[in-house]
C-alpha cells in the first residue's frame, strides 16, 4: 500500500505537488521535463519531490494520479540502494573540485587503502593513468609508501570509516618525508586531531552500523572516482 506523506514536503514541493498532480489527471502522457517547466523548476527537484512522497519514479507518480493504478509496479528497494539514491539526490560537484584542487598540485601520488578500500585504490590508480602523467601508485602496506614518498609526493588514503585502522602513524611519516597527505572518507567522523592535510567526506548518508568495515559497500567511492576521471579527462582536452 503506497501512503503519501505530503507534511515531509517543503512548501515549494507541495506547491509542485498540486501542479503535477492536477495536471497528470489530465494528461497521462506527461514528462518529467515537461512538468519541471510547468513549475519552473529543475527536473531533479520533481524526481525529489516524487521519492519524498513515496514513489519509485516520475513514472509511478503519474500513473498513480492519472488513474491508472493497476498499472504501478511497486518495488521494496533495500536500504543501500535508498542510501544511494539519497546520495546521487543530494550529490555536492564541490567535492570533486576540492579533490582535482589539490591533486594537480603533485607529481607522485600514493593510493593507501585496506581490504575492499585497497581495491577500490587499485581501480582508482588504472583509472588515472589513462588521464593523466603522474606517477601513480597504490599499496596496502605503510611501510612501502613512506619509502615512496618525497616532496613532490600526495597519499590518498580511502576508508569508508576512518575507524577500521589509524592512519595517524602514516601521516606523520609522510610529513617527515615532506609529503602531503588526504583522507577521502565516506562517513563523518570526529578528524580534528588528525594530523592529515586534506579532508574529503563523500556522503552524510551512511551504512548500517551493523557492518563490519569491511562489509560495507564502496558504491560511493567508485561513483566519486567516476567523477574525478570525467573531469580530470576533460580538463587535459582544453
Amino acid at each position: 500500500m503506497l501512503k503519501l506523506h505530503t507534511s515531509d514536503l517543503t512548501d515549494l514541493e507541495k506547491k509542485i505537488h498540486r501542479l503535477l498532480s492536477e495536471e497528470a489527471s489530465k494528461n497521462s502522457k506527461l514528462k518529467i521535463v515537461e512538468s519541471a517547466e510547468l513549475c519552473g523548476v529543475s527536473p531533479s527537484k520533481v524526481s525529489k519531490m516524487v521519492r519524498k512522497l513515496g514513489f519509485d519514479n516520475f513514472k509511478q507518480y503519474k500513473l498513480y494520479f492519472s488513474g491508472q493504478q493497476e498499472e504501478m509496479k511497486v518495488k521494496k528497494k533495500s536500504s543501500e540502494i535508498e542510501r544511494l539514491i539519497s546520495f546521487l539526490v543530494d550529490y555536492d560537484p564541490k567535492i570533486v573540485d576540492e579533490f582535482t584542487a589539490v591533486f594537480e598540485n603533485f607529481n607522485k601520488i600514493i593510493i593507501y587503502g585496506l581490504g575492499p578500500s585497497y581495491i577500490s585504490g587499485e581501480y582508482f590508480s588504472y583509472k588515472l593513468s589513462t588521464v593523466t602523467d603522474k606517477n601513480v601508485f597504490v599499496t596496502q602496506n605503510e611501510e612501502y609508501a613512506i619509502r615512496l614518498a618525497d616532496k613532490e609526493t600526495l597519499l590518498i588514503v580511502l576508508s569508508v570509516t576512518g575507524t577500521f585502522a589509524s592512519f595517524e602513524n602514516l601521516f606523520v611519516e609522510m610529513k617527515k618525508k615532506d609529503a602531503e597527505t588526504m583522507l577521502v572518507l565516506e562517513e563523518h567522523i570526529d578528524v580534528k586531531d588528525s594530523a592529515v592535510d586534506y579532508i574529503i567526506f563523500l556522503t552524510k548518508y551512511t551504512q548500517s552500523d551493523e557492518l563490519l568495515a569491511f562489509e560495507k559497500t564502496r558504491t560511493v567511492f567508485f561513483i566519486f572516482i567516476e567523477e574525478v576521471i570525467t573531469r580530470l579527462k576533460k580538463r587535459a582536452q582544453l
